[in-house]
C-alpha cells in the first residue's frame, strides 16, 4: 500500500511539473503591442535584460553593420549569444525611438542611441506574425555628429 501511494504521488508530481514547464514555453509577448517589442529590445540592447530574447526575433532574423566600406550580416543566433554575454551590464547612453512606418502588419523603428562620442541609429524592421510581434531585420547606421 505504501509502495501504491509512492508511486501515485510521484506520478501526481512529473504531471504537474510537465504541465508548469510546458506552461513556461508560452510566448509571453504573443499579444504585445508593437511598442512593448520596442522597449524589449531596447532593454536588451542597451541594459543588457536577456530574458525575453528568444520571443524578439523571427528565425530567418539578420543585423546588417557597416564595416569600412563592407556590411557585415549576423543571424539571429549570433545577436543573441552577443545579447546573453551582456547579460546585466548597462550601457551608458541615451536612447529614443520613434516610428518611421506603422501599420497593423508591419513597422519600421528608428531607435536612436545617443553615446558621449557617437550615436548609433537601429533601423528595426517587425512584422505581426502569428506569434505576435517579431523583429526580423535590424540595419545599424553611424551617423556622423
Amino acid at each position: 500500500m505504501k509502495t501504491l501511494i509512492t508511486v501515485i504521488v510521484t506520478a501526481v508530481l512529473t504531471f504537474v511539473t510537465y504541465t508548469l514547464s510546458a506552461n513556461s514555453l508560452a510566448n509571453p509577448l504573443k499579444f504585445a503591442k508593437v511598442e512593448t517589442i520596442i522597449d524589449h529590445y531596447i532593454d536588451a540592447t542597451v541594459n543588457g535584460e536577456t530574458t525575453l530574447l528568444k520571443f524578439l526575433f523571427t528565425d530567418d532574423f539578420t543585423q546588417s553593420t557597416p564595416n569600412n566600406g563592407e556590411v557585415d550580416k549576423v543571424s539571429k543566433a549570433q545577436v543573441v549569444k552577443h545579447l546573453k554575454s551582456l547579460k546585466g551590464i548597462q550601457t551608458n547612453c541615451e536612447t529614443s525611438y520613434e516610428f518611421v512606418e506603422k501599420n497593423s502588419d508591419c513597422s519600421i523603428v528608428k531607435v536612436t542611441k545617443r553615446f558621449a562620442n557617437f550615436q548609433r541609429v537601429d533601423y528595426v524592421t517587425m512584422c505581426n506574425t502569428d506569434a505576435g510581434w517579431k523583429i526580423n531585420k535590424v540595419l545599424v547606421a553611424y551617423p556622423e555628429r
